[in-house]
């Protein structure tokens, strides 16, 4: 898909980066509604954009948002071709390895999607020799892959869309991910219709489930590696748009209200 561009208009209040003295380069992965997408007539859409763009207002910076495909993201993150990713990137003890993050700005849940009335058993055991469509790269790809990588098929996606996809044409009995998401994003819509959660959902933050530790610690925004005056700058401009109550405005317009966690 071609990278398409959605400028901020906002004015410039400090340096924080390195291409240049009024510019942040922010990359999101648009395969994600509701947070993310590109509407027919080519705009960004969704409602971390509209969060990017309330950020950057509360920095007094301006922003470039552009789409890239998501297993280019921290890669270019890294060279320095972008600034900084917003784009439901979860904390992960892998991730923080390279890259550094603002506070996160919500909570995710993960669930299994099937074919409505599969049974609720979502054990190892029970999803032997079932295939699971899940995103690449992704926490909840590690999760699955811990979990179930030896006992289902697991088949991995760059572009979100098409694992559920592949659910919906019937070459995968399972998809795993984002709660709010698949509720959304495919759930609600004409596609989804027949299909359902199935079994409880997984959670990061979960003490008592070990292995929920591989879906991280809460969405934020990554900056690359030693860029800490950036993520604070972040964590800040987060706390600010909350506190004047943006970012519940921001759910209530994206029909969030009472899904998202933050």
């Amino acid at each position: 898909m071609k990278a398409k561009l959605l400028l901020v208009p906002a004015l410039l209040a400090a340096s924080l980066s390195g291409f240049g003295a009024d510019t942040v380069r922010i990359a999101t992965d648009a395969t994600y509604p509701p947070f993310e997408s590109v509407a027919p007539d080519g705009k960004l859409v969704g409602f971390e954009i509209d969060l990017a763009n309330a950020i950057c207002a509360e920095m007094k910076a301006k922003c470039v948002i552009s789409n890239q495909p998501w297993d280019s993201l921290i890669p270019q993150l890294q060279v320095g071709k972008t600034d900084a990713l917003v784009t439901s990137m979860n904390i992960t003890e892998k991730r923080k390895a390279s890259l550094d993050f603002s506070q996160p700005y919500y909570f995710m849940q993960n669930r299994f999607v099937a074919k409505s009335g599969v049974a609720a058993d979502i054990s190892p055991a029970a999803l032997k020799g079932k295939t699971i469509a899940v995103q690449k790269s992704t926490p909840q790809e590690a999760f699955i892959q811990q979990q179930y990588g030896s006992t289902a098929t697991i088949l991995t996606y760059v572009d979100a869309n098409d694992a559920l996809l592949e659910l919906g044409n019937g070459r995968a009995d399972y998809t795993f991910g984002n709660t709010v998401q698949l509720q959304k994003g495919f759930l609600d819509l004409p596609q989804g219709k027949g299909f359902a959660f199935v079994g409880r959902s997984f959670d990061g933050r979960d003490k008592a489930c070990a292995p929920c530790a591989l879906l991280g610690e809460g969405v934020a925004v990554a900056v690359k590696k030693g860029n800490s005056k950036l993520a604070e700058r972040f964590s800040k401009a987060i706390a600010a748009v909350k506190q004047k109550g943006v970012f519940q405005q921001l759910l209530s317009k994206h029909g969030l209200n009472g899904l998202l966690d933050s």
